[in-house]
């Protein structure tokens, strides 16, 4: 299964756009195109990517 695009993310630095990707099968998240952990959940992989980028 592909990851799909489940939102947007604002980087907390440069203020720049980024979506976020899902892959429900594998549970992966990716956030412009870089793998940055597992979420059992979209709500959490939301949460994860705005950590990812909050220094970003």
């Amino acid at each position: 299964m592909s990851a799909e695009v489940i939102g947007k993310v604002k980087s907390g630095v440069s203020h720049k756009l980024h979506d976020v990707k899902w892959d429900t099968g594998s549970k992966e998240v990716y956030v412009a195109n870089q793998k940055v952990g597992k979420a059992n959940s979209a709500a959490e992989a939301m949460r994860k990517a705005e950590a990812f980028l909050y220094n970003k």
